[in-house]
């Protein structure tokens, strides 16, 4: 009996852990050129983005560091569609894809297909989502921003720098929130075992 509790509650934790955003990385973007310290950057401000999307409340709101796998599940239950916006994987990924673009074109006709690809990047403030947000239907194959990306990483990077102090805020609001997420499955295996080693 206590095997099969066991699995069904591996099972479960483990189905909850692969419950990520439908999104997928451009054709030729190289995961291994991103620095480990720029994939927690990423992450940290896709956690704080997604509340944002969401209206101000997130259900499900992770982020993996190292695969850049991430879940941004609104409170209505719907996966929020994150691509148009600045501050998430998507877009991160996106400019990171552009240079990686550029540096292994030969030619002009590269460099454009590189710019082309770069004008699809999101660039919607995430303060500015309405809070209904879409179900996700992310599947982008090269995404991109539009031509001047010194306007857009400037634009975007002044956003972040504006909101600081309010996504200070939304992440420490939270926090508390994101522990008890992220603990939930191991906390009711415990007290399922417990439980069934009283009734034992």
């Amino acid at each position: 009996m206590l095997p099969i509790l066991f699995l069904s509650t591996l099972v479960a934790s483990a189905a909850a852990a692969t419950t990520a955003s439908n999104y997928t990385f451009p054709e030729g973007f190289d995961l291994n050129q991103v620095k480990p310290a720029d994939k927690a950057a990423w992450c940290l401000a896709e956690r704080n983005s997604c509340p944002k999307i969401c209206g101000g409340v997130a259900d499900r709101n992770t982020c993996d560091s190292q695969s850049l796998s991430f879940t941004c599940t609104c409170s209505n239950g719907t996966d929020a569609d994150v691509a148009p916006y600045a501050e998430t994987i998507p877009f991160f990924v996106c400019q990171e894809n552009y240079r990686q673009c550029i540096q292994h074109s030969i030619d002009l006709d590269g460099d454009d297909k590189c710019k082309k690809a770069q004008s699809q990047c999101g660039s919607k403030n995430a303060s500015d989502a309405s809070g209904s947000s879409a179900p996700t239907t992310t599947s982008t194959s090269l995404p991109s921003s539009t031509g001047s990306s010194g306007s857009s990483n400037t634009g975007a990077s002044s956003a972040g720098t504006a909101t600081s102090s309010g996504s200070t805020q939304t992440t420490t609001a939270n926090a508390a929130v994101r522990m008890a997420q992220d603990h939930a499955t191991g906390i009711l295996a415990t007290v399922l075992f417990l439980g069934l080693r009283l009734v034992l």
